[in-house]
């Protein structure tokens, strides 16, 4: 049975055209026409695990506000929530109950948080925290990981996605977009991840100078990339004999692979945690995590914080809503995610293996990517660099023919929600067994 079907996207060719006369490349956000040869889909509504585009051809959804909507689109929940909040205000410019309560809820469930604060955007929560740890250590450089991406400010932006990487043990350091000072990336010590004995090396050539490392606790910016065992626990001890702060960026793994995120999956804790995307369910909202001694520090004629939509009212009745699903009926939320995402995990790779087609899929229930490779395990960016981006071009653009969207770009993310279902699953694998088919006959035929 072939489910492919003529997919028309007129209307999205039209505003795209449209678009592009009055915003930059057409999108707000460059990362939306990423890997799309000719336009993207501009997307009309959702409802729980589906999307519908303009043209209103209907998937069902694994890109999910790139891991924001952990309970899916528009959950009554929610919903009702932001409806109720509506009715109050939407902004006022003063604390608000409403910022106590939630602030409570995160700290009952993160592993590090003994206090919290809120901005706005993953970009927002890592460059305050590195503030944070430069300010507490009285050092100015960061060490950050090749193919990591920390948001789109000065401080993260190298060698994000460097075409040439250099010697392991001294890494190059490239801006990864114009207009970032050179004297910024002396502040920048690049490492290659998953190595601690490399790290080491690299932390003892700067054994005065490091404030901090800013890691992913899982790498979901090249494809998704775990952590070899117990190599959280090496950089909480190098930061730790280094008197540097370890910050976390679960930008993606918080709120989404635990309920108290990365931290409570791999039993490690950092000093700083950054939280967005799954904290708000869908609504605009960030935030950094940490130990009370530290987080005390910010504070008048201290370390500065501040921003007129930090905490506002209506991303936090979104954010108390969504958390509140999360964690009722005893973490039934992540049961769910992972006995689907296990059947897709298991059941893409099966398929792969009996088409014949050289591919991996890697990571945890909620957060995986399929990777075509010969490889039988990617550990690195550098080893991320060898996936076949013709092939995963052609799978995405098969997948989106049989009613599944997901990001065409292979260093993306496949992620589900707690709105997914079994039938979800079984719509996406018999997709995926007709896409992994056409890869077979185009490029490895």
């Amino acid at each position: 049975m072939n489910l492919a079907r003529t997919l028309t996207t007129t209307k999205s060719a039209e505003l795209y055209a449209e678009a592009k006369k009055v915003i930059p490349s057409g999108v707000s956000s460059l990362q939306r026409i990423a890997g799309f040869s000719t336009h993207p889909l501009y997307m009309r509504r959702g409802f729980g695990s589906r999307i519908v585009d303009v043209d209103n051809n209907e998937y069902v959804d694994l890109l999910m506000g790139y891991g924001a909507l952990i309970n899916g689109h528009r959950h009554p929940r929610i919903i009702e929530a932001l409806r109720r909040q509506l009715e109050e205000m939407t902004l006022c410019g003063t604390p608000t109950e409403l910022e106590v309560k939630t602030a409570k809820k995160v700290v009952s469930m993160v592993p590090n948080a003994d206090m919290v604060l809120f901005c706005n955007s993953g970009t927002e929560a890592t460059m305050h925290a590195i503030r944070i740890a430069r300010a507490v250590t009285g050092k100015d450089r960061i060490v950050k990981f090749e193919g990591a991406y920390h948001g789109q400010h000065d401080y993260v932006l190298f060698s994000v996605e460097p075409a040439e990487v250099g010697l392991e043990v001294s890494p190059f350091r490239i801006p990864y977009q114009p207009g970032i000072p050179d004297e910024i990336s002396h502040t920048v010590v690049v490492a290659p991840w998953n190595n601690a004995h490399i790290l080491e090396k690299i932390m003892k050539r700067y054994r005065n100078d490091i404030a901090a490392i800013i890691t992913e606790p899982i790498m979901a910016n090249s494809g998704v990339i775990m952590p070899e065992p117990d190599y959280l626990k090496q950089l909480r001890e190098l930061a730790d004999k280094y008197e540097a702060m370890l910050i976390f960026d679960e930008v993606i793994t918080g709120f989404r692979i635990a309920k108290g995120g990365a931290q409570e999956f791999f039993g490690v804790k950092a000093d700083l945690a950054v939280f967005g995307k799954a904290l708000g369910g869908g609504v605009p909202i960030a935030a950094i995590t940490g130990r009370k001694d530290i987080m005390e520090l910010v504070a008048p004629g201290k370390i500065g914080f501040g921003g007129t939509y930090n905490a506002n009212p209506l991303s936090l009745a979104g954010t108390l809503a969504n958390l509140e699903v999360l964690t009722e009926n005893e973490g039934h939320a992540y049961s769910k995610l992972y006995h689907i995402g296990g059947m897709l995990i298991k059941g893409l790779q099966e398929i792969a293996r009996d088409e014949g087609v050289s591919a991996i899929v890697q990571g945890v229930g909620p957060l995986f990517q399929v990777f075509f490779t010969p490889l039988d395990k990617i550990r690195n960016y550098r080893e991320a660099l060898s996936v076949d981006d013709d092939a995963f071009y052609v799978f995405h653009e098969e997948m989106l023919k049989r009613g599944v969207y997901m990001h065409p770009d292979p260093f993306e993310r496949i992620v589900i929600s707690t709105a997914h279902n079994e039938e979800d699953a079984q719509k996406v694998l018999e997709a995926a067994k007709e896409a992994f088919h056409e890869v077979k006959i185009k490029i490895f035929s």
